[in-house]
């Protein structure tokens, strides 16, 4: 089932994506270590979608019987977003790294002035 919101346009869009990803997957499958991980995936890929893109800026929330995928959206990025090294005492650079670490997959799309950037958890039962 895919859940759409769209993000507001300043610095509350990391916590309103947290919320939504909570309410998304809020009775499900999915542990709760799966459902933090996916709040802070979708924190740190609004974060980067208000820093580096324009409005329209759009949550979607894809989940299966297997995985959780979630995507954010922009517009106006030019720029592929990159996975970097930071330097340990940086205050910007760690937002993908941290998601590549966390995600099973990485990935973004475009479509012609959209950017599309997701990243994919696999839904762990509590039983796992």
């Amino acid at each position: 089932m895919i859940r759409n919101w769209e993000l507001p346009e300043d610095l509350t869009a990391s916590s309103f994506a947290r919320e939504c990803v909570r309410s998304a997957l809020s009775g499900g499958a999915a542990t709760e270590e799966t459902v933090d991980d996916a709040q802070l995936i979708a924190s740190e890929l609004a974060a980067n979608a208000i820093r580096y893109g324009s409005p329209p800026y759009a949550l979607a929330v894809d989940v299966t019987d297997e995985r959780v995928r979630i995507t954010v959206s922009n517009h106006g990025s030019t720029d592929d977003p990159q996975v970097i090294d930071a330097e340990i005492y940086a205050h910007h650079g760690r937002g993908l790294a941290i998601i590549s670490a966390l995600a099973d997959r990485l990935g973004w799309d475009r479509e012609g002035d959209r950017l599309d950037v997701w990243a994919d958890l696999p839904v762990a039962s509590p039983t796992d």
